[in-house]
């Protein structure tokens, strides 16, 4: 995983975060739009993670498994 928020960005960030943006009807300056968008890469890459494919129909018990964390 990119640790490095200055990985390159194309239009298609650009145009992602433009409209999570106008879905929410956030206002924000223009550095901070360049700031979102040069780091729109990176939280893609987090929220891909966190999507797994192979267990989408699972049962939620078979995800999570009930063992309490040490």
């Amino acid at each position: 995983m990119s640790r490095n928020p200055e990985v390159t960005t194309s239009s298609e960030d650009a145009v992602a975060v433009d409209a999570i943006l106008a879905r929410h009807g956030i206002r924000v300056s223009a550095a901070e739009r360049e700031r979102l968008i040069r780091f729109y890469p990176l939280v893609r890459e987090w929220m891909e993670q966190l999507r797994l494919v192979e267990a989408r129909y699972e049962e939620t018990a078979l995800i999570y498994p009930a063992a309490p964390r040490e």
